[in-house]
């Protein structure tokens, strides 16, 4: 009798066991986020990343396109840039490092030389760092924007896409982009007209939030310059956290003035 009560028992035992198991994945399982949970989950900062930001312009017969593929990361952020500008078939390139010297560093003919950031550019270190790392479309969305999302759920993979068409949320939008993205002075006074004489007329933001943090963010802004001239400006987030310890070259350190070239009067 004793044998046949302790038999009797282990399936007992093991049901309970069964119970206890289904119980802790039933309380394991993730729930479904709604949008709001979903956003803040999208705005935990981040240290690292990449970001691509992009200008197009275009007419019917010709584009031009500016394009800076910037990896960021560190304790104090360092940018690491690659600029591009195609027009008219030809192309030019350049590479860039900033710190929180302010100061630009490049490389050429096999040595290194600095400059002023905001005297090469027309933007500054904050800039890039307000723009970058506190980007305002991310981390502080007017409220129509957040009204505007409409998201997807796959797993524990969370889409977000929204279409705007507000004034104020397309301008703060492009002014990120058009306050960071230039290589020049020059090309910073022609940023600040087409701002100026430009007409915004439609903006896309998509997120993806995967597993509670944010996976990638795609800003693009519309707007139409004059009667036959159009503006889309872009920017794309990704690779987040795979930079966590860049740092500025070593050889940059020892980077000589850069040439000015003197006009002649």
């Amino acid at each position: 009798m004793k044998f046949k009560k302790i038999f009797f028992a282990v399936p007992i035992l093991a049901a309970f066991l069964l119970a206890g198991c289904n119980q802790q994945k039933k309380e394991a399982a993730p729930k479904n986020l709604t949008k709001t949970e979903v956003i803040k989950k999208s705005q935990k900062s981040f240290k690292s990343g990449q970001v691509i930001q992009s200008l197009k312009l275009s007419t019917d017969t010709s584009s031009q396109i500016i394009i800076a593929n910037t990896i960021f990361g560190g304790e104090s952020t360092v940018f690491h840039i690659n600029n591009q500008t195609s027009a008219n078939g030809k192309s030019s390139t350049s590479e860039q490092w900033v710190n929180n010297s302010g100061n630009v560093y490049l490389k050429g003919s096999g040595a290194w030389y600095k400059s002023g950031l905001e005297k090469l550019s027309g933007h500054t270190y904050a800039d890039l760092l307000e723009t970058v790392m506190n980007n305002s479309i991310i981390f502080n969305p007017d409220k129509k924007l957040v009204d505007a999302y409409k998201m997807k759920r796959e797993g524990q993979t969370y889409t977000l896409t929204a279409k705007v068409t507000d004034q104020k949320i397309m301008k703060e939008a492009a002014s990120n982009i058009f306050n960071t993205i230039g290589q020049s002075t020059a090309q910073e006074k022609l940023f600040t007209n087409m701002q100026k004489y430009g007409k915004y007329t439609s903006m896309d933001v998509k997120m993806i939030v995967k597993d509670d943090k944010l996976s990638s963010c795609n800003i693009f802004v519309n707007m139409s310059l004059g009667k036959f001239s159009k503006v889309r400006l872009g920017q794309s987030y990704g690779n987040f956290g795979s930079h966590d310890f860049l740092k500025l070259p070593d050889n940059a350190l020892d980077a000589k003035p850069l040439p000015t070239t003197k006009t002649k009067k």
